[in-house]
């Protein structure tokens, strides 16, 4: 059986904030890269209308949960995959709509599937993390982990990626689970994701610091064969305050 390449991207794409400016950036980003599978976080109703219309050739999950629209969903390329189901496990957000969004998708003309997970997790300054000291993304992690390895088959190539908030714990976690990063898996030093700029629009002054907070995994199934993290523009506007991060794999 010949191995499948597919590109993989996951995305925060920071709510509406400046929709207005980064509608034509975020619609040419989809337009140009296509990936065979995305995942998104901070999704609302007027950013998914933008890629329903940028990727014709795609789907996503539909449900009646609303953090399926309203915090993160999976697309795929519809000539590619075909969905066989979908899920949300509760790993313990602080916050009210988002979960670990799930899909399993078959690979067309191939008794074979792939599952796909996506998750945002609570952001650094969340007033519970600045009140204890404590991170909550570190049982948000082992949670995570949890649910995948009761959903995820034997033998079956997976994928997890999402806005992580934290370039330590998730990351030394999900390797000790046998999950590894598309950048540590080709030596490739990490990148920074966030922030964007100009987009971001940090003020003279303003604490900041660049840190690289999404992140793609996959188990020892997948193999990854290229990483970045694309800087994309539309004049001067970039189409989020986070870089995505692209990886290719071979399943």
């Amino acid at each position: 059986m010949h191995p499948v390449r597919l590109s993989i991207v996951t995305y925060n794409i920071w709510n509406t904030m400046r929709w207005d400016v980064r509608e034509p950036a975020l619609r040419q980003f989809a337009e140009l890269f296509n990936p065979d599978i995305l995942c998104l976080q901070e999704l609302r109703g007027e950013t998914q209308a933008c890629l329903d219309e940028a990727m014709p050739g795609h789907t996503r999950v539909h449900d009646d949960f609303e953090g399926w629209t309203s915090e993160g969903t999976i697309y795929w390329n519809r000539t590619y995959f075909s969905e066989v189901e979908h899920g949300i496990e509760d790993v313990g957000m602080l916050e009210e709509k988002r979960r670990l969004f799930w899909v399993r998708l078959k690979l067309t003309g191939q008794d074979r599937t792939l599952f796909v997970g996506t998750a945002h997790y609570t952001y650094q300054g969340h007033p519970i993390e600045r009140d204890t000291g404590q991170s909550p993304r570190i049982e948000q992690t082992r949670r995570t982990i949890e649910a995948m390895q009761r959903l995820v088959g034997e033998d079956e190539p997976a994928v997890f990626m999402g806005d992580l908030n934290d370039p330590v714990h998730p990351v030394r976690m999900m390797h000790e689970a046998g999950y590894v990063n598309c950048f540590s898996a080709l030596g490739i030093p990490t990148i920074p994701t966030h922030p964007a700029y100009p987009t971001t629009n940090i003020l003279p002054g303003a604490r900041t610091t660049q840190q690289t907070i999404d992140w793609i995994f996959a188990n020892k199934h997948a193999r990854a064969v290229a990483a970045q993290v694309p800087h994309c523009y539309h004049g001067d506007v970039a189409p989020s305050d986070h870089w995505p991060v692209l990886a290719v794999y071979e399943v």
